[in-house]
């Protein structure tokens, strides 16, 4: 059994979770990612990077088959400094859409098509956690309306993913933060403390909020 000194550990990686509106900047952000990067580009959002030479695009048809040979060949062998999907509601949407095809019911999705939906989400972000570089999930932004123990009622930020997913992914996240925008300096910051209003958290650094720069 080996004993690690938590005194001894060192930040060596962040795996994080960030969310926010559509036009928000998202992908231009991982294109200022110091390193080199690579994005899973499943919603074909990656134009906004043309001519940045410190990222390289793998855009993913509508049957996903791409994906288990770019997991496969990541884990084997891994030069990129960030590892990026872009973005996780779109890939969900598209796994629920195509299992759909494939059932009986005309396309609709069936319980089939969405535990392995489930199933898939999780496995691949799992799998992309143990790479040896900094992974970088992007989602949509929606609002959710939660009512507390105590009955009162509010409107929650969260990612764009089916609630299993969204618990799971952010269990996975060392960082989970909403993208919003400074109306008045301009500057777009990532808020990582979690409330009534956003889903957030920063467990590496406990930060309330930062310059997406200044994340990773």
């Amino acid at each position: 059994m080996q004993i690690l000194k938590a005194s001894e550990l060192k930040e060596e990686k962040v795996t994080a979770l960030i969310y926010g509106t559509p036009g928000m900047g998202k992908t231009t952000l991982l294109g200022q990612l110091p390193g080199r990067t690579l994005i899973i580009d499943v919603d074909k959002g990656t134009s906004v990077l043309a001519g940045n030479a410190k990222v390289d695009i793998v855009r993913l048809s509508e049957d996903l088959r791409e994906m288990p040979e770019i997991l496969a060949e990541l884990q084997k062998k891994c030069e990129y400094d960030n590892v990026c999907i872009d973005s996780l509601s779109e890939l969900e949407r598209r796994m629920l859409g195509y299992y759909g095809r494939m059932g009986k019911l005309d396309g609709v999705p069936d319980l089939q098509a969405y535990n392995r939906t489930d199933f898939k989400i999780i496995e691949w972000c799992r799998q992309l956690r143990g790479l040896r570089s900094n992974v970088i999930f992007t989602a949509w932004e929606m609002q959710t309306e939660i009512t507390s123990v105590s009955g009162e009622k509010y409107t929650q930020a969260r990612p764009m993913l089916r609630s299993k997913n969204t618990d799971n992914v952010c269990g996975l996240c060392d960082v989970v933060g909403q993208l919003v925008q400074n109306v008045k300096d301009g500057e777009r910051y990532v808020l990582l403390e979690n409330t009534t209003n956003a889903i957030a958290k920063d467990r590496l650094r406990k930060r309330k909020y930062c310059k997406f720069g200044e994340l990773m």
